[in-house]
């Protein structure tokens, strides 16, 4: 009889095998496959399967005709057969029972659900065989088996067959040594008393005892020249007989496994001499090992009948609160295979073409979401089946020139045989983080512009300040000089003049304040969200974020720039950080009419010879295009419109913190 259980997979579709075959393949069964019910019946003659799996919808000769055919072989009417099929009416299951179906799975099947019936179905089949093999054996302890089913209790039958051995093979005393099935490291010691009962019982550890952890599958008779160890020997320990002259080592096994053991301390019984005794007594202890092997394994199954209903419920039960949940993920989602089919869609997805997930599924998602004839132009997901997962912008116009700016990310979903066969798709709307990006990257463009302009004024004032000195002193000396002469000065004065209220002008403009987008918002939800806008990021990462936000009464402020600084700050230390071990930590505190924010992260930290120039505009230590070297400058000259603070505390290998002090403008004005 095969270790392996052998499954006979019966199916016309190649792709239905291979996703059976990788299901079952981890189980460790011995697996064949037919394409129709012809095939299954030879297949099934000649492999003699523990059990069949069989797809209803085939051509030719269908799943409940196959059944009734293999029913009405006499060496496979017993095999248990599961009708795999997407039928699941009434009349379908009745005539799979009429048929001699065992049990059903509906398609598209739940993978746990098919891998525990069928380990349910192979285990009772193989043990049904295991009674009919040893049904020869049942007839020469018939008088035993029956004493044994007096007893419905476990403990009583174990204590009357152990008395009845230990009396058969005339020994002092007897031990039961059972194994531990959830610790196979552990074994329970029953020493027998008289009545029959228990007169101790004890666990100890099988690798400290030398007897049974070289016990062999035969029943050996050890004398005391082996040096048996008395109380040192766990499996001896408490057995007050001396001396013990010998004892018999009986192995409770079924195949290959071992159950336990028992122990006879001095018998009478001489292997050599009764061969007829000896021959009972291990038909007597396989009976044994075959009751509880029966038990247990009657035990395992009620157990797993239990749980698969405790899963079935669960599952049922959690089906809504499930589908709730999938359908308020504040993100479209949606689930494809390599056929472009819709498997899966959320509400918020279907929403957006104004019709219900159910309407949806089944469907080419080029063709029911985006109303194309073929794979989407821009479409990814081809690169997400080779085992890339990627990300794309893609921007829905609407009525008036508005529109809607997706980020379209898609992952692989991997099967346990790391086979690639449906992807999943995210529809995040990040028009805001992307209005949020433009703007921060237009101040940067005006904060250069500014500061171009401040550094051009500087140099032009030196040289006006010198025309109009000359011009001046000239006027001064020459006031005899003709009217055309004196003219000439006074245009040249009041045309330097002119120049220098213009770069005058250019300098109040790079310094000009503007509170127009000042309003009381909260503070702490400017940094959560400018989190959510980095959050994949920081997520893909797998970036940890320690938020430590104390409330604190409301700011007055502009809501956008001070997110523009935050988004800058989390994107700094992603940069900085290069460990798979990544932290990033934010805090906020309120004390004294002044707001403290802390940026801290375990990053590479800034070297000391760049320390004194990270908020110089275009500093940058990033690569070619990595950076624009405005980020922070842009960001001190927004705390400074806001009357603020900016400082950092940088240890290189360690990390960078930065601490942005803003005042209470409300109450201190």
């Amino acid at each position: 009889m095969s270790s392996q259980p052998k499954i006979l997979i019966v199916d016309d579709e190649s792709s239905a095998r291979v996703t059976m075959e990788a299901l079952l393949s981890a189980d460790k069964y011995e697996l064949q496959f037919a394409e129709n019910g012809a095939e299954a019946i030879l297949m099934a003659n000649k492999f003699q399967p523990n059990l069949i799996l069989l797809d209803v919808m085939m051509p030719g000769m269908n799943g409940f005709e196959t059944c009734e055919k293999i029913r009405a072989i006499p060496n496979l009417a017993n095999i248990p057969i599961i009708l795999v099929t997407a039928l699941d009416d009434r009349e379908s299951r009745m005539a799979g029972i009429k048929a001699g179906a065992d049990d059903f799975v509906a398609k598209p099947f739940d993978a746990q659900e098919l891998r525990l019936r069928v380990q349910n179905m192979a285990r009772l089949n193989r043990y049904m065989q295991q009674t009919l093999y040893n049904s020869i054996e049942i007839k020469f302890y018939e008088s035993f088996v029956d004493e044994q089913n007096k007893y419905r209790d476990q403990n009583a039958m174990q204590l009357n067959t152990i008395s009845n051995i230990c009396d058969y093979v005339e020994a002092d005393v007897a031990a039961l040594i059972l194994f531990d099935a959830e610790n196979p490291s552990l074994a329970t010691k029953k020493i027998l008393g008289t009545g029959p009962v228990w007169e101790s019982e004890e666990v100890f550890l099988i690798k400290n005892s030398n007897l049974i952890s070289s016990m062999t599958p035969t029943i050996t008779i050890i004398n005391n020249s082996a040096n048996l160890g008395g109380d040192l020997e766990p499996a001896l320990h408490g057995i007050n007989i001396y001396p013990i002259q010998n004892i018999i080592l009986a192995p409770l096994s079924i195949n290959t496994s071992f159950l336990g053991a028992i122990i006879f301390v001095n018998p009478l019984l001489d292997f050599k001499k009764d061969d007829r005794r000896t021959r009972f007594l291990k038909l007597m202890v396989k009976g044994l090992a075959n009751a509880l092997f029966a038990i247990e394994h009657t035990r395992q199954l009620t157990v797993s009948k239990a749980a698969l209903e405790a899963g079935q419920w669960e599952i049922l039960n959690s089906r809504n609160t499930l589908r709730t949940f999938f359908d308020n993920i504040p993100t479209c989602v949606y689930i494809i295979d390599r056929s472009y089919t819709i498997l899966a869609i959320n509400s918020r997805r279907s929403n957006r073409i104004g019709m219900e997930p159910n309407e949806l599924v089944g469907g080419k998602c080029y063709e029911k979401l985006f109303g194309n004839s073929t794979p989407c132009p821009l479409c990814r997901v081809a690169e997400t089946f080779n085992g890339i997962p990627t990300v794309r912008n893609f921007r829905e116009w609407g009525p008036k020139e508005a529109f809607t700016h997706w980020e379209i990310t898609t992952i692989p979903i991997r099967e346990n045989n790391h086979l690639i066969n449906r992807a999943i798709i995210f529809d995040e709307d990040i028009t805001e983080k992307w209005v949020l990006e433009a703007g921060l990257i237009q101040s940067e463009k005006m904060a250069s512009i500014g500061q171009l302009a401040a550094s051009i004024a500087h140099e032009i004032n030196n040289p006006l300040a010198t025309i109009i000195a000359n011009t001046q002193l000239m006027l001064r000396d020459l006031k005899n000089a003709d009217e055309d002469t004196i003219e000439s000065l006074k245009l040249i004065e009041t045309a330097g003049m002119r120049a220098a209220k213009i770069v005058s002008g250019l300098l109040e403009s790079a310094h000009k304040e503007n509170h127009a987008d000042f309003e009381e918002i909260s503070l702490n939800t400017t940094i959560q969200d400018a989190l959510s806008m980095v959050n994949f990021e920081i997520k893909n990462r797998l970036i940890t974020v320690n938020l430590n936000l104390e409330e604190m009464p409301n700011i007055l402020a502009d809501r956008n720039k001070l997110i523009g600084i935050w988004i800058n700050l989390f994107n700094n230390a992603l940069g900085a950080i290069e460990s798979e071990k990544g932290i990033i930590s934010v805090s906020t505190h309120y004390e004294k009419r002044e707001y403290c924010v802390t940026f801290s992260d375990n990053g590479k930290g800034i070297d000391p010879e760049h320390q004194e120039q990270i908020f110089k505009p275009f500093f940058t230590t990033k690569g070619v295009g990595k950076g624009t070297g405005l980020g922070l400058y842009v960001s001190l000259q927004v705390i400074k419109e806001h009357r603020g603070e900016m400082h950092f505390e940088s240890n290189p290998g360690k990390g960078t913190k930065f601490i942005i002090i803003l005042p209470d403008i409300n109450r201190t004005e």
